[in-house]
């Protein structure tokens, strides 16, 4: 019976072969004359036992149609191969851009934010002038504590202004002396903190407004402070 070699296995050391009449026989290498000769599409004289193929005789030729078909099926596993990768490269590319456009679109968001807030701030302390030249005091200490708030919000988009350089945007002391002017010391006093300044302009006219207030203590402190900064 001729036929040729399907497949075959070399660490189980079997395979199988297939007839003229496209019947498919199992084998083991023992049951081949000469199985040095094995190879996929050699074509073969054996015969079977109802259930396996025996007494396999493997001839030289080989069935050059196996062999293309292995071919073809060896480059069409290349090319699918191919075009897996390439569909993966091109799923990472969408997703790596749609990810740098989803940040750049958020960072575009939180400049807007952080301009509306800054915005926010210098009305507020363009406010407080205005007040201050009314000589409207209440409103300017009200529109301070307003700025006070927007002060914390810019801190959240990492625009920082310390305590002291707030007090000097916002015209703290300005507000104090507005007070004074007015003789209402206790808002005055209010709107000073020596601790945390060491502006010399600030400190003298805080020592000032402690005095007309009464406060000869913390007037003395501000002098005090003074004199560390100027030996």
């Amino acid at each position: 019976m001729k036929g040729k070699i399907l497949d075959f296995n070399s660490e189980m050391k079997s395979g199988h072969v297939r007839d003229e009449n496209e019947h498919k026989y199992p084998f083991f290498i023992g049951d081949c004359k000469n199985p040095q000769k094995i190879k996929l599409g050699a074509n073969v004289d054996f015969e079977h036992d109802g259930e396996k193929a025996i007494t396999i005789t493997i001839n030289d030729s080989v069935d050059d149609t196996t062999i293309q078909e292995e071919n073809k099926s060896k480059k069409l596993l290349a090319v699918k191969s191919k075009k897996n990768i390439s569909i993966l490269l091109i799923a990472i590319v969408i997703l790596t851009l749609g990810a740098l456009i989803a940040i750049l679109v958020l960072s575009d968001i939180q400049n807007k934010k952080f301009k509306d807030v800054e915005k926010r701030y210098e009305s507020e302390i363009n406010n407080i002038k205005n007040f201050l030249n009314k000589e409207d005091c209440s409103s300017a200490v009200d529109q301070y504590k307003q700025a006070s708030n927007t002060r914390n919000d810019l801190y959240k988009y990492g625009r920082y202004y310390s305590i002291e350089s707030h007090a000097e945007h916002a015209h703290a002391i300005d507000i104090a002396e507005c007070f004074v002017s007015q003789n209402d010391f206790t808002n005055a006093v209010e709107m000073l903190d020596i601790k945390t300044t060491n502006s010399i302009d600030y400190l003298n006219r805080a020592a000032i407004i402690y005095a007309k207030a009464g406060d000869s203590a913390r007037a003395q402190q501000a002098r005090n402070k003074v004199r560390e900064i100027i030996p």
